[in-house]
């Protein structure tokens, strides 16, 4: 794998245009050299910023007249080209509840600038309208210099409607292309503490740079510095990209994949065609709105798929594997931090008879799959992918209990995917979603179940290999009855001397049709609240000797109770007297209005084993600022609360509190050898 860090890219978007004297003429960042021409002293010295071997950094600089280093040995690219003002092609997919897959959503002068597509993820890209200052520290100019505020040509105001539009625009494309790992891709300044990328969008490459050019990168520049206005961004030109939103789209993540350590997608010569620095996609029929296919690092203006690429196109020039790069910078959302599961064991459970979900397909091998509890009749789910310019390509299909394909679709008329099925008997059934490729020449696809995914011919179609990003799922099916789970206990010992740990394992309960989401344990000893739990796997002490039934109730996810599972634990030991005693006796000054406390004593009766004594009558002397007796009995825990009238905050009062007796039939209270031995405690303020 390539892996470029610290290199410079400027991207010329269209090869038919004469460069040559662009690249030579006056501008570009302070002592930028052609990598190819520089001696094998600076080569090491970038290879080595842009963690890669010197070799591969030769071979990248031989091929790609727009490598280049910097006076501080950075390697960067100027992406050059200009591309003619031109609209971009959108494919729909139809209408959903998503922010993604649904028709773009309006903004205003205030939300444009509020937009995030995953709030709280590790790694943020900034898509940067708002005007920057880059300090000349950047390397980038040897002065100082300022970026306009983002506006199009036409319009007189920042916030004009038609500005706002096209922020979102690129955001929503941009969002797409990085869907696939941890980053926030958002239009709002960012945290200073925040790590990632800003991309500068606005402006002309005149301004500063006298280097026509789409945009203007920092290889592996991604997340070295926090983005606290004194990084290093990139750049995306208006005048470069024809003023145009697919330009600005396209070169915007095109940009941000220099900054992830990707270098350019070209193709070499062949026959009389010859070589391209950038490949311009190629041409492909029979997937519906889909005339073009092409890779984003190179310049695909236009092109209605442009995916991320290992060369897998026609006459390709560059191998590397473009999302492995990317996720050395930024965690990719596969293995734990997958949406939902990719076997038949982890697959996430979707309960009920209706389906409204979404996730993102993060690489070729990413399957999503979900769990159903299905009645005989019909099954439709619909899946839709993001509303323009997807990179992925879904495919849908369903699978019985035993992880075999009973249904399939594979739609040559849209990105998106409807599977449909008529159940044949209730049961388990599972969703499955996956992202697949296209080839012409073989437009029929038969899902084999979990595996067996891999389809496409990226010489004629595209294979599967960047068809990841955002899709959303609406289902529905015919309920099943609800099958009760099923409790099951094991105990270690069920047999014993007092005081005895058991350790309970309730893991072993099932649910055919779901999942067992609660545990309900009863230990049969005690009626305090120590007796229950809803651990899965709980211990408990039994303190008295005899014969036990501890039970188990599991509910699973559609709240079906089971019933009982029980298993007898038998505890022995010498046999204690009957009595009871104060277990605790705590007092403490209770808040009952903003200007008012009560004193309350709190007193816990056990009885010879340490187990709350419930129904016991306690008699209470109080003494100090208020003088009197209570009595109240104790609940299932053994406690009493014996609480005095209100008083003023800043009131001063002592009260003592103190036992006299405890009745509780056939248990004396030996008040001598009580503990605490005066039963009482004393509250001041």
């Amino acid at each position: 794998m390539e892996k470029l860090l610290t290199s410079l890219s400027v991207c010329f978007a269209c090869a038919s245009l004469a460069l040559a004297a662009a690249t030579s003429a006056a501008g570009g960042p302070p002592g930028a050299q052609l990598a190819a021409t520089a001696d094998d002293g600076r080569i090491a010295t970038a290879a080595a910023m842009a963690h890669m071997d010197v070799a591969s950094f030769k071979k990248a600089a031989a091929q790609d007249k727009d490598l280049k280093i910097d006076a501080n040995g950075h390697g960067l690219y100027i992406c050059g080209g200009i591309m003619p003002a031109a609209q971009g092609i959108t494919v729909t997919t139809g209408t959903d509840t998503t922010q993604y897959t649904s028709a773009p959503f309006a903004v205003t002068a205030t939300t444009a600038f509020k937009l995030h597509s995953r709030p709280g993820a590790a790694k943020v890209i900034y898509l940067d309208f708002t005007g920057h200052t880059t300090p000349s520290t950047t390397g980038w100019s040897s002065t100082t210099f300022t970026t306009p505020v983002f506006m199009l040509p036409g319009t007189t105001s920042a916030t004009a409607q038609t500005n706002l539009n096209a922020i979102r625009d690129v955001w929503f494309r941009v969002s797409e292309d990085y869907a696939a790992w941890d980053i926030d891709v958002t239009t709002e300044p960012p945290a200073s503490t925040a790590h990632g990328q800003r991309c500068v969008i606005g402006g002309k490459y005149n301004d500063w740079l006298k280097i026509a050019c789409g945009g203007i990168s920092q290889i592996g520049s991604f997340g070295t510095h926090v983005l606290d206005g004194a990084d290093t961004p990139n750049f995306v030109f208006l005048d470069g990209v024809g003023y145009s939103v697919n330009g600005m789209q396209t070169s915007a993540s095109h940009e941000l994949g220099h900054s992830v350590g990707l270098s350019h997608m070209g193709e070499v010569a062949v026959g009389t065609t010859a070589a391209k620095g950038y490949s311009s996609g190629h041409a492909i029929s029979g997937l519906t709105g889909i005339g073009m296919v092409g890779p984003i690092m190179g310049a695909c203006y236009g092109v209605p798929l442009v995916q991320w690429s290992k060369g897998e196109y026609p006459n390709s020039n560059n191998t590397q594997d473009e999302i492995a790069s990317i996720s050395t910078y930024a965690t990719h959302l596969v293995g734990a931090r997958d949406d939902f599961g990719d076997t038949l064991a982890t697959a996430t459970v979707a309960p009920g008879n209706t389906l409204a979900s979404g996730g993102v397909i993060a690489d070729s091998s990413d399957v999503d799959l979900l769990k159903i509890a299905a009645g005989p009749g019909p099954l439709t789910v619909t899946g839709k992918v993001s509303y323009a310019y997807p990179d992925l390509k879904l495919a849908l299909s369903i699978l019985d209990s035993t992880g075999t394909a009973v249904a399939t679709n594979y739609s040559v008329a849209s990105m998106a995917s409807t599977v449909t099925y008529t159940v044949p008997s209730r049961g388990t059934y599972y969703i499955k979603v996956v992202g697949v490729g296209f080839d012409p020449a073989s437009t029929t696809w038969t899902s084999t179940g979990v595996t067996g995914t891999v389809v496409g011919n990226g010489l004629t179609g595209f294979t599967n290999y960047g068809s990841i990003g955002r899709y959303s799922l609406t289902g529905s099916w015919n309920p099943q009855p609800n099958t009760l789970p099923v409790a099951a206990i094991t105990a270690v010992p069920t047999t014993g001397t007092r005081p005895l740990d058991v350790g309970f394992i309730g893991s072993g309960s099932t649910d055919t049709d779901g999942v067992v989401v609660a545990y309900n344990w009863n230990f049969g000893d005690t009626n305090g609240a120590g007796n229950t739990s809803s651990a899965t796997n709980p211990h408990h002490i039994y303190l008295a000797p005899g014969t036990y039934t501890a039970t188990l109730k599991v509910t699973d996810n559609d709240g079906g109770v089971s019933a009982p599972a029980t298993q007898v634990i038998t505890v022995g030991g010498s046999v204690l007297p009957n009595t009871v005693k104060i277990a605790s006796m705590t007092a403490s000054w209770l808040p009952t209005t903003n200007v008012e406390v009560t004193g309350q004593a709190a007193i816990q009766v056990v009885n010879q084993y340490g187990q709350p004594a419930k129904l016991a009558a306690v008699y209470v002397d109080v003494t100090g600022s208020v003088s009197g007796k209570a009595a109240a009995r104790t609940d299932d825990n053994g406690m009493v609360y014996i609480t005095m009238p209100k008083q003023l905050i800043s009131s001063h009062s002592t009260y003592t509190f103190h036992v006299s007796s405890i009745v509780l039939t056939n248990y004396p209270y030996p008040a001598v050898g009580n503990t605490p031995s005066s039963a009482s405690v004393t509250l001041t303020r």
